[in-house]
């Protein structure tokens, strides 16, 4: 008789649902702001129902990457069910825990053996992010794609709706179990090509983590075994495959956006005349400065190579080829290379589950040090959360009573992701212009933002700026902008640390 989920896993995993819809409680992702404003502008824009869709963040039809299958569906749920877009990010947040703890077991299973799966739940949503700080200090914020339970935001996030799709796929393609062999069936090839090729569209960067987990699997059979060739060249195309599916998805325009991938001039803002420039990258916010610093990062998921170099000695060499070739692709010269060392924490995760059952096995001191090391995932969780409950969230519900649906507001950067994604009015330039914003002016929005507020800025220099984006509103954050002067423009509202001014209005 087939056995279902261990109490352990069972318990963990409510845990962690029930950790996460409390953070969603205390709107945790809105606090941390990031990419969270951005995927609630998407959502937003999405559950209009309109093809195509305009963009996100700023006027106009400008193609957006984050159009995938996820998120249109998410907001096609909402749209239905006439849920916010906070609400429906949030629920989908839930599912996607869910989901990936599911999909995680599924794989651990098949890598390491039924008995570790059942700590499948602990050590991804703990054994995720860096260790606990020792100095006191937060340790920093979940980038996209840890999946720490600290990290809430993340579990909405395209990247891990990837990461779920990908462990799918590894579990249709991994034999049932450790030394078993593979099922090659037909419906499996074809359901491996439909998700390789929703994963690459819903977000096309883990298509490239996709292809080094596909990479090490075939390089692990060739070593191991005795592949049919039929598998073999199923693995080599597989990515292939997926993008030309992807290719097809009417959103955006995928092969586009991976030609900009091997444009440089798109990787870094251009220099300010007469200062620095923006402390943004137009590909992602790198998280690390470089690959050996950032290898600290990998916090308590780091012991999982421990059980790699045990499975590779016993012939099962797999997820220490994928943990290797994440690292080796996170050094070489490829756009978002630092985030490999975030993907490479997944196959690590994996292999913790065999350290940690092993070690649970073998007496009090080596149980002590399992709870030890799970102690360690949760502080660090406990750390980051305090810190980010600790911010306070903006309060923007004066912007939707003084400017129109149709306006378009000017401010920083960092306070305009907020508008866009509190109040859904397009604003002028957002914190990191996704790819297709910055073949589209993006860059040109950001200096012109920052020259627009700069207290120097001639009159006609301003006058020109809101010409040139179709400005309604200028919105200033006099927290952020100590000791800028006020503006020569009408004022809508002031109060709260913000200054709303309507250009428009004479």
């Amino acid at each position: 008789m087939k056995r279902g989920p261990d109490p352990l896993f069972a318990l963990s995993a409510a845990a962690g649902l029930l950790v996460v819809s409390w953070l969603y409680f205390e709107d945790a992702p809105v606090r941390l702001g990031l990419d969270t404003f951005h995927h609630l502008a998407s959502v937003r824009e999405l559950a209009r129902g309109e093809f195509p869709p305009r963009h996100n963040l700023v006027e106009g039809h400008v193609p957006q990457g984050h159009y995938g299958p996820y998120l249109v569906a998410v907001a096609t749920v909402a749209r239905w069910t006439h849920a916010s877009p906070r609400a429906a990010l949030y629920a989908a947040g839930l599912v996607g825990l869910l989901a990936f703890v599911l999909a995680f077991r599924a794989v651990a299973i098949r890598l390491v053996g039924p008995a570790a799966a059942r700590w499948s739940a602990l050590a991804a949503l703990l054994l995720s992010g860096p260790w606990p700080s020792l100095r006191g200090a937060m340790p920093s914020p979940g980038w996209p794609g840890t999946t720490s339970v600290a990290d809430a935001q993340n579990f909405f996030f395209p990247q891990h709706a990837g990461l779920v799709l990908l462990l799918v796929l590894l579990a249709l393609l991994l034999p049932p179990r450790p030394g078993a062999a593979p099922d090659l069936r037909p419906w499996r090839v074809a359901a491996a090509v439909v998700i390789a090729g929703v994963l690459v569209a819903s977000h096309p960067l883990t298509g490239l983590p996709m292809a080094a987990a596909l990479a090490a699997l075939l390089a692990s059979e060739l070593l191991t075994s005795r592949p049919r060739p039929a598998r073999l060249v199923m693995l080599a195309a597989l990515p292939g495959l997926g993008i030309a599916l992807a290719a097809l998805w009417p959103y955006y325009p995928l092969l586009r956006l991976l030609k900009a991938f091997t444009m440089p001039q798109l990787w870094e803002p251009p220099q300010a005349a007469g200062g620095p420039s923006p402390a943004y990258v137009a590909m992602a916010v790198a998280p690390w400065e470089n690959v050996l610093s950032g290898l600290r990062s990998l916090g308590p998921a780091s012991v999982g190579l421990v059980w790699c170099s045990v499975l590779a000695a016993r012939r099962q060499p797999y997820l220490l080829l994928w943990v290797g070739l994440d690292l080796l692709l996170a050094a070489a010269p490829l756009p978002f290379h630092q985030r490999f060392l975030v993907f490479a924490a997944l196959p690590l995760q994996v292999a913790a589950t065999g350290l940690l059952e092993a070690a649970w096995r073998r007496g009090l001191a080596a149980r002590a040090l399992t709870v030890a090391l799970l102690a360690a995932g949760g502080l660090s969780a406990g750390e980051r959360v305090a810190w980010n409950l600790d911010r306070e969230p903006p309060h923007l519900e004066f912007v939707s009573r003084f400017a129109a649906e149709d306006a378009v507001i000017l401010s920083d950067p960092t306070t305009s992701s907020a508008v866009a994604g509190l109040t859904g009015r397009k604003v002028v330039a957002a914190d990191g212009p996704d790819v297709f914003l910055v073949m589209a002016g993006g860059w040109q929005r950001m200096l012109d933002s920052r020259r627009f507020l700069s207290w120097d800025t001639p009159p006609e220099e301003r006058a020109d700026i809101l010409a040139r984006w179709h400005v309604s509103h200028v919105l200033v954050d006099t927290l952020r902008m100590r000791g800028s002067e006020p503006l020569p423009y009408p004022k809508s509202y002031e109060g709260g640390g913000y200054v709303l001014y309507d250009v428009l209005r004479r």
